[in-house]
């Protein structure tokens, strides 16, 4: 049964969980998702009525719905703060440092506009830099380069040799520019 109500402790034990997990080295790849496409999530506890799915197909004649949505994803936003936050003052068990500093941390969204439908302009949030791999506290405007590049370049942070990431049509290789 989806208990609305616990939707904020769940995501925070999954957080907790995860950072756990990744500590006591019973993993090196965790996910979290917080819901599904068309989740049922009503973010009551910031007073809002209205569910996300909803929210998301906000007409933009709609300012108070606008601003409702900005609210339920700036929690979303915080939530993924939250996880860098914990990775962070969490020591790193192989070595000097935080866990953070050895850690890739992404967050995904499904499309760019839920309004539309529409899968281009997907943004992407990286924290951490992969043990140096990647320079950080960058904002890239990549032109609308189709994801599975980013997703290749993930996998060569890890040591994988993926040129493809998905369908191969939509192009090869990582992104320079990480």
């Amino acid at each position: 049964t989806y208990d609305n109500d616990s939707f904020p402790l769940i995501a925070e034990a999954q957080i907790d969980l995860a950072v756990i997990a990744l500590a006591c080295d019973m993993t090196r790849v965790a996910t979290i998702q917080m819901s599904h496409t068309v989740g049922p999530t009503v973010f009551s506890w910031l007073g809002l009525s209205e569910g996300h799915h909803s929210l998301s197909h906000i007409d933009d004649s709609n300012q108070t719905g606008i601003d409702h949505y900005v609210q339920a994803e700036r929690w979303y936003a915080e939530q993924f703060v939250s996880l860098v936050q914990s990775l962070q003052s969490t020591p790193n068990p192989e070595g000097d440092g935080s866990l953070f500093d050895d850690t890739l941390i992404v967050w995904a969204q499904e499309l760019g506009d839920g309004r539309m439908h529409v899968c281009s302009d997907v943004p992407f949030v990286i924290a951490g830099s992969a043990g140096g791999t990647f320079q950080t506290g960058r904002f890239l405007e990549l032109g609308g380069q189709n994801h599975c590049h980013l997703l290749a370049s993930l996998c060569g942070a890890f040591g994988l040799g993926n040129q493809t990431f998905g369908d191969p049509a939509a192009g090869t290789g990582g992104l320079a520019e990480l």
